[in-house]
């Protein structure tokens, strides 16, 4: 990544380096006229003219020097600008390039980190960071060059003397600073996933009264933050100190040494003043390093760390192929096994059906039991083992994911919405859809009578994740959304268990109808959702215990029997 932002802006930069030379240098050539000055001003007869010629030169000198700098800062500074903009986009890519399995890895606290402070710390350390250290290189190098070759080699050496101290004490410094910064980044992650996960669940953090244990945990997570800060501002803090120290020690050296060559004749006045606007010419990047310091060991820290995140691997190219000859109507598992990485027992287990095009097929079973790994499979979030799960008639290890998920319409089972207007949420997979699109395939999703009672109706703003509508809304608007593309093959992972049953039994009603062009796996844990389907798969731990059409099920009297006894005891009961 960095040599590709190098390649891109590397010209730039280098006009930008070259400017800035020929500023220090120019901001340099104010000493040596202050030195003139004083000497024109302690002859005995002062040349009026001479004087006013160095005054002019000086306004020069300063009106160049503005100039200078605002062209090296635009190039550079104005750089770095580009960078960022350049990193968000690049990390943005990079995240919608990897796969699900990636995210259910990593926590959000940690990519919010990535995007926010991460980015700006790069963007430092290519604009201030990199400014400030030509500066105080280029700044050092005239400064010392004149120091030594137009006052005194003896006065520079004596004075500069303390000089490596300070260097040395901020070089271990800075690599504190670094470390600390780390372990700063990782709690300023950690404390952003922990507000982030409060926020999304504040209904539940209400319901159960747990507000107060929820302050408590993060009172801890701040105060945690805040001793890190505490420590990494103790150790950026102590470069300033120490720095201007020692550069004490160095005024006192020239004034004493200088002082004594001025009485010996050795150099003038106009000499020692030179000298002295040139120690402080040469204090101030030597004080700066302490900072400069701080901001390309930040940089390098948090280029560290997005370089951890551009080289996960992606999804392969291959996968992102849009295939128009993949028919994802038919799938067919053959004793299909899948456990998800580093877990020790299988999620399905020696699972076979055939789903033909046009048919459905339901997956009933216990919470946990792989019915949403299954649809997982199927979508390529997680890849199956090779010759165990065949899509429109070919391994879908082989089949590009693109191509499955172009002509699938598949409802998660949390109907996760965007922020915006429902018309927004139903046309995400076919933006631009005009309204009457956008109303038929809210009416298939059982939406038809909610619009109607709301002010605003597709325009109604659903708020964020969904949380100005009610669950079952948040669902039947997830449907629509799938309905509205006229998918190939419909999947459907508890779409319907917040409604209530005269609703289910209308989407249900409206479904049918879809069907006829579609196949469709449902999942749910309400049977009565999957009573139509031409194939039900009763699972328990990863297996299929039982299997057969809803007629066939209830004649067996197991496991299936029981729960649709069960469920219809429980509707007949509200």
């Amino acid at each position: 990544m960095l040599r590709a932002l190098l390649r891109r802006y590397g010209l730039k930069y280098l006009l930008g380096i070259l400017i800035l030379t020929a500023c220090v240098y120019t901001q340099n050539l104010a000493p040596a006229l202050l030195g003139r000055a004083v000497d024109a001003l302690a002859e005995t007869s002062i040349d009026q003219s001479a004087i006013s010629r160095l005054v002019l030169t000086l306004a020069l000198v300063g009106i160049l020097a503005f100039l200078l700098r605002f062209a090296w800062r635009t190039l550079i500074i104005g750089g770095s600008r580009h960078i960022e903009r350049i990193l968000r986009e690049r990390l943005c890519e990079k995240l919608q390039s990897l796969p699900v399995s990636f995210y259910h890895t990593h926590r959000t606290g940690d990519l919010m980190a990535y995007a926010i402070n991460d980015i700006g710390a790069v963007r430092m350390a290519f604009g201030p960071g990199i400014a400030q250290t030509l500066t105080s290189i280029t700044t050092a190098v005239f400064a010392l060059t004149a120091m030594t070759g137009q006052v005194h080699v003896g006065l520079t050496l004596a004075a500069l003397s303390p000089v490596p101290l300070a260097i040395f004490a901020i070089l271990r410094i800075g690599r504190l600073v670094r470390d600390r910064f780390r372990r700063v980044q990782a709690q300023f992650a950690a404390l952003s996933g922990y507000v982030n996960e409060n926020i999304m669940g504040m209904r539940v953090i209400k319901t159960f009264v747990q507000e107060e244990a929820q302050e408590r945990a993060y009172g801890l997570e701040s105060e945690q933050m805040m001793d890190l800060n505490i420590r990494l501002t103790r150790a950026s803090a102590a470069m300033s100190p120490i720095t201007q120290a020692l550069f004490g020690i160095s005024f006192a050296v020239g004034i004493a040494y200088g002082g004594w060559l001025v009485r010996q004749g050795t150099i003038t006045l106009g000499d020692f003043a030179a000298f002295n606007a040139y120690l402080l010419v040469v204090m101030s990047p030597i004080v700066g390093m302490g900072r400069i310091v701080n901001i390309l060991q930040r940089g390098t820290a948090s280029m560290k760390r997005l370089n951890e995140i551009f080289a996960e691997p992606g999804i392969p190219p291959s996968e992102m192929i849009e295939d128009e000859s993949v028919s994802p109507a038919g799938i067919e598992a053959r004793s299909l096994t899948f456990r998800y990485p580093g877990q020790a027992e299988d999620a399905l287990a020696d699972v076979s059906f055939m789903l033909r095009p046009g048919g459905s097929l339901g997956i009933v079973g216990p919470t946990g039991c792989g019915k949403s790994t299954l649809l997982s499979l199927i979508m390529k979030f997680y890849d199956a083992p090779e010759g165990c799960l065949f899509v429109g008639g070919r391994d879908i290890i082989k089949t590009p994911a693109m191509a499955i998920r172009r002509k699938t319409g598949y409802v998660p089972q949390e109907g996760f919405l965007f922020e915006g207007t429902l018309a927004d949420n139903i046309a995400f997979y076919e933006p631009g859809a005009d309204e009457a699109r956008v109303r038929e395939a809210a009416g298939m999703a059982g939406l038809a009578l909610d619009l109607d009672q709301m002010p605003n109706g597709l325009d109604t703003r659903v708020g964020e994740r969904g949380a100005h509508v009610s669950g079952g809304q948040r669902q039947r608007t997830a449907l629509a959304r799938a309905l509205i593309r006229n998918p190939a093959l419909l999947l459907l992972d508890d779409t319907l268990s917040a409604v209530d049953n005269h609703t289910q039994r209308a989407v249900l009603k409206s479904l049918a109808k879809v069907q006829a062009h579609c196949s469709a796996v449902i999942v749910s844990h309400k049977l009565s959702a999957v009573a139509h389907a031409e194939e039900i798969l009763y699972l328990e731990h990863g297996r299929v215990i039982e299997r057969g059409t809803h007629e066939a099920l209830l004649a067996l009297n197991g496991a299936y029997a029981a729960l649709w006894i069960r469920q219809q005891g429980e509707e007949a009961a509200s």
